[in-house]
């Protein structure tokens, strides 16, 4: 019951932002053809202004993040509050509320809600809460970095062990100081070591590299010893849990291809759903 009122939340607000978005925009406009020739405040760009953060707002409580939507309040100071050559022409107010609504519209189709997430489904749910943990405690890893850890992630589960291996390698050197930078490069070194164990016939996963009890704190699967049947698999599995979920966090280019792999991820998951407790 508390799960279908929680959905029924999530869907009213994005219709509530679906509906003030446009509303905003072309309603400012509206006002301002009516009532022109009489005293009133630029209402055509207050509107457009007033929708461009309303729509930064909806993307970044979006399960996935569009950037350029989050960045769309920024177009609108620049193009009607800082001084410009360009007037705010009523032309220009349309084409901006177009964009926005334009932008909202791939927004609404691409980049899922929070409503989506079957409350049934205990680990997609689960992952998407160790995702949204773990977000404000990246650092801020550069672009090229972000897409080497995802294709690292990639490579590995293609069974590409020596790009896999590469690209931990590469990324490794780059990784910024910050809150679970050791964590991330620990799970690199041990997506790296089993790739390499791969690449030479050695199937099972490897001992020889582990989370420190600090380093925990950033991993998806924490189970006590006695339900801990194969530690070094475990290992395997939160880092390359951990390599996905911070490519999906700081790679956009390569989001949809992560996201094409997260029944992988979730499937990791499930198997350790009876040690965690998880019914």
């Amino acid at each position: 019951m508390d799960a279908a009122r929680d959905t029924k939340g999530l869907e009213r607000r994005d219709r509530l932002f679906s509906i003030a978005i446009p509303a905003f925009a072309f309603g400012g406009i509206l006002i301002a053809i009516v009532s022109q020739g009489l005293p009133y405040a630029d209402t055509g760009s207050l509107g457009c202004i007033t929708a461009s953060f309303l729509l930064g707002i909806f993307a970044y409580l979006k399960p996935k993040k569009d950037i350029v939507a989050i960045c769309t309040p920024i177009y609108g100071i620049v193009l009607f509050v800082l001084p410009g050559d360009m007037p705010h022409s009523l032309l220009l107010q349309v084409l901006f509320a177009v964009s926005i609504t334009i932008l909202l519209v791939r927004l609404n189709n691409g980049f899922g809600s929070l409503a989506d997430i079957p409350r049934g489904d205990t680990m997609e749910k689960f992952l998407h809460d160790y995702i949204e943990r773990i977000r404000p405690k990246v650092p801020g890893i550069p672009e090229k970095t972000a897409h080497r850890i995802a294709s690292a992630f990639l490579s590995f589960k293609f069974g590409l062990f020596t790009n896999a291996g590469e690209e931990c390698t590469l990324a490794l050197p780059s990784i910024p100081e910050g809150e679970a930078a050791a964590a991330l490069r620990k799970a690199l070194q041990i997506v790296k070591i089993n790739a390499s164990d791969l690449e030479n016939s050695q199937v099972t996963a490897d001992s020889a590299i582990a989370f420190s009890p600090e380093e925990k704190a950033y991993v998806a699967v924490v189970i006590p010893d006695e339900r801990n049947e194969d530690p070094a698999s475990l290992e395997l599995d939160n880092a390359l849990i951990l390599l996905y979920s911070v490519a999906l966090i700081t790679s956009p280019d390569d989001e949809q291809a992560l996201e094409e792999h997260r029944n992988y991820i979730i499937r990791i998951l499930t198997s350790y759903k009876s040690a965690l407790g998880i019914t």
